[in-house]
């Protein structure tokens, strides 16, 4: 995948002003506009899934935790429009209309709907950052009450009670651990958080997997935005 790992400078391009953005641009290249949204797609399901966007070009998302999460893309001019997508996989069809929060960021999980099909969950991310520390985000895409994401060992919460379909997220120290998911009493495998520097930004999720709770973690991408 074409992508760069988004450092501060990246991000904070979509939330600055205008006062500099010529002094950004020279610095990190070109700026998304004003009123812009970075969006990317999730694949909770079992299968792969092929998406047809009619704000992105079209993309495919594999079954396993290396290709599950796309990288985020630019879109523009995101206030008071739908975007919509189609969605297949094998002979199962969807087709979902969400909204972008201008200046934001927003993931799209595509799991299995309650008939069998294909639908999908918009969760607005928390674009809250800081140069001097990671940002650490925590989706829970299962069929869940209260997801947990805890140090290991010593079961230290890192969050706790989140909903389903839904995210937290907080700043921590550049440094490794090992981190578990888990939803009730039933833990997935854990994960390891390593590569961590000031500015990076890392995500956990935890998803269903055969009617078991399973956990990987990404590092949070994006593509450089070009005029």
């Amino acid at each position: 995948m074409r992508a760069l790992y988004v450092g501060l400078a990246l991000v904070a391009g979509v939330l600055a002003g205008g006062r500099h953005a010529g002094a950004q641009e020279a610095l990190y290249g070109a700026q998304p506009p004003k009123g812009s949204a970075y969006v990317r797609f999730v694949n909770a399901t079992d299968s792969d899934i092929r998406l047809h966007p009619d704000f992105l070009p079209a993309s495919q998302l594999g079954p396993h935790d290396t290709d599950r999460v796309g990288a985020y893309f630019v879109v523009e001019n995101v206030a008071g429009r739908a975007l919509g997508f189609d969605v297949e996989a094998g002979a199962r069809k969807g087709h979902a209309s969400v909204a972008a929060t201008p200046d934001g960021f927003l993931t799209i999980v595509v799991h299995q709907g309650a008939d069998g099909g294909l639908a999908a969950t918009p969760i607005d991310d928390l674009a809250e950052f800081n140069q001097n520390r990671a940002r650490l985000s925590f989706y829970n895409a299962a069929a869940c009450d209260g997801g947990m994401l805890a140090l290991e060992p010593g079961g230290q919460a890192v969050f706790r009670d989140v909903p389903p379909d839904s995210s937290k997220a907080r700043a921590v120290n550049p440094a490794n651990a090992t981190l578990q998911a888990s939803c009730g009493s039933a833990a997935a495998p854990p994960v390891d958080l390593s590569g961590v520097e000031a500015g990076s930004m890392f995500s956990v999720w935890l998803i269903d997997a055969g009617g078991r709770p399973n956990a990987f973690i990404t590092r949070d991408i994006a593509t450089p935005y070009k005029r």
